[in-house]
């Protein structure tokens, strides 16, 4: 799978100005969701995103091409969201339970139902070539909480480390489906760690490194 240099999409979004690109991206999310990337074509993809084929070829030169967008745009449409689901959110564990909401929504809607079983190449290529980007996206949002989270703790949270469990423990849910008591328990999280780590200061403990 080509990967799309971050210049390129810039490039093509701005030379878009009738939001042509964003339905044709779209629609070829749902056109691998039913079909995969092999089986998919260039008449498919103009189908599911109600363009015609000379609009579909005037950003597009191939599906190799609109294959290589979608990724771009999956993980720009990520990084630009977890910023701005946090933004303007003052209290450390409301921004934090924004974050872990919006995480949860977006990976369940870019991998809706059968996608990641008929097309599993296409996610790990995507998935193994964005991580770091993902990472620090949930970083730059979660950096606030983070802090009020170590204050807690007297120091020490290893915040690549807790950053990197969060990130993995979300596309698990790509292998196994989340259920709703599994959201539920992924959107309390927040809470349970602030409840934790108050627990023990008041206590006195100090947690082991």
């Amino acid at each position: 799978m080509r990967l799309m240099p971050q210049a390129e999409w810039n490039r093509l979004v701005t030379t878009d100005q009738s939001g042509s690109v964003l339905k044709i991206l779209d629609g070829t999310v749902r056109a691998i969701n039913e079909l995969g990337t092999r089986r998919l074509s260039m008449s498919d993809i103009s189908e599911a995103s109600g363009v015609s084929r000379g609009t579909l070829y005037r950003y597009f030169k191939s599906k190799d091409d609109v294959i290589a967008a979608v990724s771009e745009y999956i993980c720009t449409s990520f990084e630009r969201g977890v910023i701005e689901a946090s933004e303007g959110i003052l209290d450390p564990i409301e921004r934090f339970r924004a974050v872990m909401r919006f995480y949860a929504y977006f990976t369940i809607e870019r991998a809706p139902e059968r996608m990641f079983e008929v097309e599993p190449t296409f996610h790990l290529v995507f998935l193994r070539s964005h991580n770091q980007r993902h990472k620090a996206a949930v970083r730059s949002a979660l950096d606030p909480s983070l802090d009020y989270l170590d204050t807690l703790a007297g120091g020490g949270i290893d915040r690549e480390m807790f950053v990197d469990i969060l990130v993995r423990l979300q596309l698990s849910t790509l292998i196994v489906p989340a259920t709703r008591e599994w959201v539920e328990l992924w959107n309390s999280t927040p809470d349970k760690i602030q409840h934790w780590l108050l627990k023990i200061a008041r206590s006195g403990a100090v947690p082991a490194e």
